[in-house]
């Protein structure tokens, strides 16, 4: 009997790059045609991202529009559509999709299953190949927005344990990140072939650990991936990997970001808006403003926030929604945080530093370039006197205050103190939300 081989076409943390999307979605219409039923596309989560305008004017369907275009047969979610919409906009983002969404690890608090189902199986050509799927497990802000997400290789060893024996393959498409999808590996050696991403990496011809090929395809649409599976009979006799680079593809005109913006640009947030500029340095009126809203809106003693925060300057007159997406285009949540007098200090003092004034920031959601300076509003200090004060008070070393600031600083790198400090994740509204629910102020 003569070899079958079936082809998996594979994308991964896309985070709506349209521009190279596209071209993959010719590439796949090609191989479409010279490969017609012995190939399946899957996407690995992260296409979404609201600092597209088309994205953001959709809130996510449009890029499910494109998942069906390019003939999308399952997918999962990564935490840009988990925790960057609000819970019915995610529970109704798949509604029209004309491809299969698993996640075995996202649920309704008390539920004892998935909301989405936690595997599926496809037949190619009479072989039947399981797909199992999680995502990583950002869980105070999951939980921040009415879900559930944790324990994901107990429900993932669920999902293997009813499947396994249905299945002539089995295909993980993990959400989790690479050191994690190494464990997977080791853990699960029913898995033929693992799809990963969430950390960005890639590998031009796959990797192997124990007996299982793993598979990444790096993020932005900069590259393609594909496994050709190598079947005798129904058994799985080999498996390969590789990556075509979509800087090697047919160029496609990009209409979706005008779409996007005609969206956006029907909606005023402001009459006689006046500028907004763009200055790293040193802080601007609008740039304190954000700082005196996020305080307000978190209803916190004091607030914080960086100055590249401003992705673009604004020229004055009437802003609208595309106007202030371009602003503050950042899928950045507000966070409150409870800290020391003596810890708000150690806070302010850092801050005062600006040890990243110059650093170009990639991740955390934030969407800018170079991080600039911070702004502090409602606490100050006298430097002659060493004296600190949050509303004209002096600061108390033992009493605790809270901090109304960004979700991006509580991962550690920036502010080491917010890691093991008690937070309140403000969810779903964006900076954009809250300046929008203060522009009387501005």
């Amino acid at each position: 009997m003569r070899a079958l081989e079936i082809k998996i076409f594979h994308t991964n943390d896309i985070h709506s790059h349209l521009y190279n999307y596209l071209k993959i979605m010719n590439f796949l219409k090609n191989k479409k045609e010279q490969y017609g039923g012995s190939m399946l596309y899957v996407d690995i989560g992260d296409h979404v991202d609201r600092s597209h305008p088309y994205t953001e004017a959709t809130l996510g369907k449009g890029n499910v529009e494109l998942l069906n275009e390019a003939g999308c047969d399952v997918a999962t979610i990564g935490n840009n559509e988990g925790i960057t919409l609000e819970k019915n906009d995610l529970k109704t983002l798949y509604e029209d999709a004309d491809f299969d969404v698993i996640c075995s690890n996202l649920k309704e608090p008390e539920a004892d299953v998935p909301f989405f189902n936690p595997y599926t199986i496809k037949e190619v050509n009479g072989i039947k190949i399981g797909f199992v799927a999680a995502t990583v497990e950002f869980t105070p802000f999951y939980r921040a927005l009415g879900w559930e997400v944790s324990d994901a290789f107990d429900w993932i060893m669920r999902a293997v344990e009813e499947v396994k024996d249905q299945v002539d393959c089995l295909i993980m498409l993990s959400h989790l990140g690479k050191y994690d999808d190494e464990t997977l590996a080791m853990m699960f050696p029913e898995f033929d072939v693992i799809l990963s991403s969430h950390t960005h990496h890639h590998f031009l011809n796959g990797d192997v650990v124990g007996n299982t090929l793993i598979g990444a395809a790096g993020r932005f649409g900069d590259y393609i991936g594909e496994v050709t599976l190598t079947f005798d009979g129904r058994k799985l006799t080999g498996s390969k990997a590789r990556l075509t680079e979509s800087d090697l593809l047919a160029n496609v005109d990009d209409q979706y970001y005008d779409i996007g913006k005609f969206m956006l640009e029907s909606q005023i947030v402001k009459d006689n808006m006046g500028q907004i500029p763009r200055t790293l340095y040193r802080p601007g009126r609008f740039i304190s403003t954000l700082a005196e809203m996020l305080r307000e809106f978190t209803e916190s003693d004091a607030g914080i926030v960086h100055t590249g925060l401003i992705a673009k300057a604004f020229e004055g007159g009437t802003l609208t929604e595309y106007d202030l997406h371009k602003v503050l285009p950042h899928p950045i949540n507000a966070v409150q945080i409870e800290l020391t007098g003596r810890e708000l200090k150690e806070v302010f003092n850092q801050a005062a530093r600006h040890e990243f004034k110059d650093e170009v920031v990639r991740g955390m959601g934030f969407r800018g370039d170079i991080f600039g300076t911070f702004v502090t509003d409602n606490i100050g200090c006298i430097q002659s006197e060493r004296a600190y004060y949050v509303g004209g008070v002096p600061i108390d070393e033992r009493k605790i205050y809270t901090l109304g600031t960004l979700d991006m600083y509580t991962f550690g790198r920036i502010f080491p103190q917010f890691k093991t400090a008690r937070k309140k994740y403000i969810m779903p509204d964006f900076l954009r939300d809250i300046v929008r629910k203060y522009s009387e102020k501005l």
